[in-house]
């Protein structure tokens, strides 16, 4: 029995497994002592950021992080902002059911829709759910900054058909910069959303406010790309880039993503577009413009048609 358990010993049968394994015990041991140090320095030097409410989506291009109280800024104005359940400024972080029993009108537009600087209450979107909440009829904001005619489609279609949605009316609130928007977007392709590229997002997101290495490593990577779009539309915005880290700008940055034209970006007549059909080397592009926010409104409008719900089309300047 002696010999038997000595000879075990001299095999290395009764080592642990470290022991057994030296060089990956070392690696294993050094990554948990990063990772340990990794959190405990993003729970200690990384500040909440109450300011981040906007998201990339893969289908409808972008919009809005569900249940969130945060305050946001447009230029040198900051407010309150809150979302709901489905991801839709609102008056509050409430849970919005998918079926309702009482009327619901789902309201799409751009940032004059979604009430950018302006608190939701005051908002036309605000008088329109006290109003409508008096006579029984649910208003629900789908709209976000920089939306046109393409999102406004793949934002229905996808609150419709993907997430099952019911709403009675959707009215579509268009402006003079959907001519814009529509080019911007006109290479964008949806992509459906599935659990596993889901769970990455939120999991990537996680890691942004826990881990302070790719928080620092994210924030320098936001930093080149903010500098370098700033820096082709400075003479677009060059007193308020000088002035502050302008947040629309980093708005425009993430909606431009699919626009590779860097002459038309740089060219500050490209972003007054109300000046579009005044100016005959443009009135082409407004001319592309208008006949892509057409055919988007064409697919939405027969959309609705197919579920029996009523559009209405609001044109304001």
């Amino acid at each position: 029995m002696k010999v038997n358990t000595k000879l075990r010993k001299a095999s290395g049968a009764e080592k642990w497994w470290f022991e057994r394994n030296p060089t990956f015990a070392l690696i294993i041991f050094v990554v948990a002592v990063f990772m340990i140090t990794d959190l405990l320095l993003g729970l200690l030097l990384i500040t909440p950021d109450n300011t981040r409410f906007r998201l990339s989506h893969p289908y409808y291009h972008h919009g809005l992080l569900p249940d969130k109280k945060a305050i946001a800024t447009w230029g040198p104005v900051a407010y309150p902002f809150y979302t709901n359940s489905l991801g839709m400024r609102d008056t509050g972080t409430v849970r919005v059911p998918l079926t309702t029993r009482q009327k619901r009108i789902l309201l799409l537009g751009d940032s004059h829709t979604e009430a950018v600087g302006v608190y939701a209450e005051d908002s036309f979107y605000g008088l329109l759910k006290r109003t409508g909440g008096q006579q029984g009829i649910e208003i629900l904001n789908g709209a976000a900054v920089s939306y046109s005619p393409k999102i406004h489609y793949l934002k229905a279609k996808y609150l419709l058909e993907q997430l099952g949605l019911e709403t009675d009316e959707i009215w579509v609130f268009l402006d003079l910069s959907d001519l814009q928007n529509e080019i911007a977007y006109e290479a964008f392709i949806p992509r459906n959303v599935n659990p596993f590229v889901e769970f990455k997002n939120k999991l990537f997101r996680l890691l942004k406010t826990g881990s302070f290495t790719i928080n620092r490593v994210k924030k320098i990577i936001d930093t080149k790309k903010y500098n370098r779009f700033a820096a082709t539309v400075s003479e677009f915005d060059q007193l308020r880039g000088r002035e502050y880290r302008n947040n629309t700008i980093e708005l425009y940055q993430d909606f431009f993503s699919d626009f590779k034209d860097t002459e038309l970006l740089r060219n500050p007549e490209f972003h007054g577009v109300g000046q579009w059909y005044y100016d005959s080397s443009f009135i082409q592009l407004a001319d592309k413009g208008l006949d892509l926010g057409m055919k988007n409104i064409n697919l939405l409008d027969s959309m609705c048609r197919q579920r029996n719900i009523r559009l209405t089309l609001c044109v304001h300047p």
